[in-house]
């Protein structure tokens, strides 16, 4: 007689792409009218920003672009002035067909950008940046579970717990803010350029719903009323929320990636508007009890069991941590006018049971030096991390700049301190052998002259074991001799024969 389980279905994501793709881009950059011819090219400064993702059936794709503002010296020997521009770029992933469309997590760092003179009126401004994304597909992962089995079948039943991403989405919002340098600040003339740093310090989920809450840091160069440049740093805080797909429990966890979309900061009277477009990424994780049965027989027949092994993308290892970034500049000046810090996404390399993870960084200073000639300078920085990571499991690495920088100056160099922030996640499949249904022959009858009771130490094996060999069951072995834990190996046990 063929005896088949309930089948049932729990939602759950697979990631099928986890890439970084990293670009470079060159565009000329003609002056405005009016603007004095370039001198000397000082700086450059970059933020990218996501515009866009297209789902197509075999590629997902980004659209994004960088914002850069580049800081000259000009020829006539006036003050320094700033040029900006715009490069678009776009991101491309092949991923497997698909006829159902998933959900893109991604996110863009600059990589370096820099300036160069062509004529007095025109720049070659090279910028690189890079673009790390998630591809995620939904699945419905089929549970089997027994019902309706005769009373003799004994089952060995347990829950699996593992841990999944069960959900992911996007919840857009949009920053409108009034501010102004505060009095104990040089006062502000003119706005050189700014950049934007979303962070999520808080996220969990409620229910059916994701809460996230962090701040945004607003950093702008300008020019003060003496002429000097000075930078500021300004915290916004936001709090949203995003309505889920369906409701879940306390264990339930979030992952929140934000993202800037646009941004525009307008300066007029020595007051700043700022208009920002920013988004929340987010990803569900639940902790699933998989129902698992490892084994099935019958004290009174002969039983046959059907097993199938279970694929399930499982999510171990999530960690989020903050590295300080230290590094001592080799040049000094009289005073620091900007500070800027770039991390990347890391350079990963694999060892048996564990993988290398090497993040880069580098910090980008603008500075007055001894003789109060505006200079600028680059210095790098790298942290080493070992992580452990199973054989058939993939780290995923996702960077960012958090808070305020700062820079000490001495005559002969410049201490520059930052934070990163890195999120890292351990992904895989985790393999289930699970019994599906049995076959299960006639009821026999039993042998007269077998012992009703046998005496038997366990030794290396289990109850689930001693029981099946001799034809009882767990439960009247418990009863014969009043356990309430496992035996002893050395222990004399009453396995009754059923």
């Amino acid at each position: 007689m063929q005896l088949q389980f309930e089948t049932g279905n729990t939602r759950c994501m697979q990631k099928v792409k986890s890439e970084v793709l990293t670009q470079e881009q060159t565009q000329e950059l003609r002056l405005p009218d009016g603007m004095p011819d370039v001198g000397r090219v000082l700086s450059a400064w970059a933020q990218v920003l996501i515009r866009g993702k297209e789902w197509q059936s075999d590629t997902v794709g980004v659209s994004c672009g960088v914002m850069v503002w580049v800081l000259y010296a000009p020829e006539d020997g006036s003050q320094a002035q700033c040029v900006e521009t715009w490069i678009p770029m776009t991101f491309k992933w092949d991923i497997p067909q698909t006829d159902v469309d998933g959900d893109i997590l991604c996110h863009g760092l600059v990589r370096s950008v820099d300036a160069r003179t062509v004529s007095g009126r025109k720049l070659m401004v090279r910028a690189t940046a890079s673009v790390m994304a998630q591809v995620w597909l939904p699945e419905q992962l089929t549970l089997y579970t027994p019902a309706g089995l005769p009373e003799d079948i004994q089952l060995l039943q347990k829950q699996e717990p593992i841990s999944m991403a069960a959900e992911a989405g996007e919840k857009a919002f949009m920053l409108d803010e009034e501010l102004s340098v505060p009095t104990s600040a040089p006062e502000l003339e003119k706005l050189i350029r700014y950049s934007l740093q979303p962070e999520v310090r808080e996220q969990k989920v409620l229910g059916d719903k994701v809460i996230f809450r962090g701040s945004t840091w607003l950093h702008i160069l300008y020019r003060t009323q003496e002429g000097a440049l000075s930078s500021w740093d300004f915290e916004i805080p936001f709090s949203q929320y995003a309505e889920l797909q369906e409701q879940y429990d306390t264990e339930a966890q979030a992952q929140v990636m934000p993202l800037v979309t646009a941004m525009e900061l307008d300066c007029m009277d020595g007051r700043l508007r700022l208009k920002a477009g920013l988004s929340g990424q987010y990803m569900i994780y639940k902790l699933c009890q998989i129902p698992v049965v490892e084994d099935a027989y019958s004290p009174d027949r002969e039983v046959t069991v059907h097993t199938q092994e279970l694929s399930v993308p499982a999510v171990s290892q999530r960690q989020s941590q903050r590295l300080r970034a230290e590094q001592t500049a080799p040049f000094g000046g009289s005073r620091v006018a900007d500070v800027t810090f770039y991390p990347g996404f890391g350079h990963k390399q694999r060892k048996p049971q564990e993988v290398i993870l090497e993040i880069p960084g580098h910090f980008q200073v603008l500075y007055y030096d001894t003789e109060g000639v505006l200079q600028s300078g680059i210095t790098h920085w790298q942290e080493e991390l070992s992580m452990e990571l199973p054989e058939g499991s993939a780290l995923d690495v996702v960077c960012g700049n958090s808070g305020k920088l700062q820079a000490v100056p001495t005559q002969e160099s410049t201490m520059l301190r930052g934070e990163v922030l890195l999120d890292t996640g351990v992904y895989g499949m985790q393999q289930i052998c699970t019994v599906t249904g049995l076959t299960v022959a006639e009821q026999t009858e039993k042998d007269p002259l077998r012992p009703s009771v046998i005496l038997r130490k366990p030794g290396t094996k289990s109850l689930w074991e001693l029981a099946k060999e001799n034809g009882s069951t767990v439960q009247s072995i418990r009863e014969a001799n009043n356990l309430q834990q496992d035996p002893e190996k050395d222990q004399l046990l009453l396995i009754p024969v059923l």
